[in-house]
């Protein structure tokens, strides 16, 4: 009872008493519970962020399958590129019964290609609208009677005062009158290996393939310089309008392609190996190997000063061919080549008024004598298929090259690249080498 009356009495202090012991109570688990409550959200924000991240960065279920779409497009173009590098060397043929062995025991199949090969060495000459400058011979039957001096053909002496004579003006206008009827003055002996089937006797099925392959290149090479120089003579009906006025030669034993003679006629390619082969020093380091075989050529023309650039990026670029398979019974196909890379020129100013040059009739345009040695590309996948076994063993080295072919060593680096000068009045001037590199 007396507890009761305590508690009465003290009512009003007993309840903020009590209220304060049970806040303290609840006040100690609350703040316990809120830094756990707080340790469990920064835990899950963490972990969202970790979430968010790896959503962002996850690899898609289709990730692989663009992957493939693209390893399967490079792969393409890699075999593409290879497909194109292959055609360059898949050429048309002078005769298709002889490589890479004849499929017949007849010689008259190399009498065949003999035709053939004078046939399309014509043919060239006709698409360049080309002739020579008129001979003696020519001079003196168009003349007749009249006496030709055998010194002022076509020109006039240097110091004037020596009046022209009959026979000087007629000699004059015949070499005139060739020039305006012809695009370009070419002589038969300015291709090397033109005469490389005269009196050609059999003596064996393998010196003849061999001759013939090596003809087989002759005219490839041949007919990518004439189409060059038709190219740049598009629209040309005379020597005076022409870029290109004359070529001198082409060469495959010498590096001065203007040198041309006898021997000129009788030349044939030499393969370029790590011995042999070389006109210049190898400034691309390219040679045969698996995938490439390599000639060198020398190449001479007399060209209008401003398109003596024009006129080697023209020489190194794309051209066309048609392939009907290696034994010529396909359907035509038409592929591109560009095999050819200069590796050194040499450019020196032309006296129109000199001995050499009398007979020919350039125009009034300014012209230089331009000297070219260049490497000529073929991808041995490409025409593999047609080389002949000796061919294949004279490049590896088990045997020797035989006649027409110079065997000659590589040339010795040298000591400095040449500087590249065009002054008009120079007497010599040297691209350096790989100055027109392949586009």
């Amino acid at each position: 009872m007396n507890i009761v009356k305590i508690i009465k009495k003290n009512i009003s202090i007993i309840i903020p008493v009590a209220i304060t012991v049970v806040a303290i109570l609840l006040f100690v688990p609350t703040v316990i519970l809120r830094g756990r409550v707080n340790a469990k959200l920064e835990e899950s924000a963490k972990l969202g962020k970790e979430v968010d991240s790896v959503l962002r960065t996850a690899v898609s279920g289709k990730q692989s399958e663009v992957f493939k779409t693209f390893e399967n497009m490079h792969e393409a173009d890699t075999n593409e590129i290879e497909k194109l590098a292959q055609q360059t060397s898949q050429r048309e043929l002078l005769n298709y019964k002889i490589f890479p062995e004849p499929n017949e025991t007849s010689i008259q199949i190399f009498n065949e290609f003999k035709r053939a090969y004078t046939t399309a060495f014509a043919k060239l000459t006709v698409e360049m609208n080309a002739l020579d400058a008129p001979t003696d011979i020519e001079i003196r039957k168009e003349a007749g009677s009249v006496e030709i001096p055998a010194d002022t053909y076509g020109r006039d002496t240097t110091d004037g005062s020596k009046a022209k004579t009959e026979g000087d003006r007629i000699a004059e206008l015949l070499c005139k009158r060739r020039s305006e009827r012809i695009s370009v003055y070419v002589s038969p002996k300015a291709f090397s290996g033109y005469a490389i089937w005269d009196n050609w006797e059999y003596s064996g099925t393998e010196d003849a393939v061999k001759k013939c392959w090596y003809s087989q290149l002759i005219y490839w090479i041949h007919k990518d310089i004439v189409d060059t120089i038709n190219s740049i003579n598009q629209g040309s009906i005379s020597t005076t309008q022409s870029s290109v006025k004359r070529l001198l030669g082409v060469r495959f034993a010498r590096s001065d392609a203007t040198s041309v003679g006898v021997d000129n006629g009788l030349e044939m390619p030499v393969y370029v190996t790590n011995k042999s082969g070389g006109l210049c020093w190898l400034w691309t380091g390219r040679m045969c190997n698996d995938q490439i075989d390599v000639i060198h050529f020398s190449l001479a023309v007399i060209v209008k000063a401003d398109d003596v650039l024009k006129f080697m990026d023209e020489l190194c670029s794309e051209k066309e061919h048609y392939f009907t398979g290696y034994k010529g019974g396909q359907a035509s196909e038409r592929y591109k080549h560009n095999q050819i890379t200069i590796l050194q020129s040499d450019i020196e100013p032309i006296n129109k008024n000199s001995a050499e040059h009398k007979r020919y009739y350039y125009g009034q345009d300014a012209i230089v004598l331009l000297n070219l040695v260049c490497e000529y590309i073929f991808n041995c996948q490409g025409y593999e298929k047609i080389k002949p076994q000796y061919i294949k063993n004279e490049i590896a080295g088990t045997v020797s090259g035989g006649e027409g072919r110079e065997e000659r060593e590589v040339p010795s680096q040298p000591s400095s690249t040449p500087s590249v000068r065009i002054p008009p009045s120079s007497s010599s001037v040297r691209m350096p080498p790989g100055g027109m590199p392949k586009r």
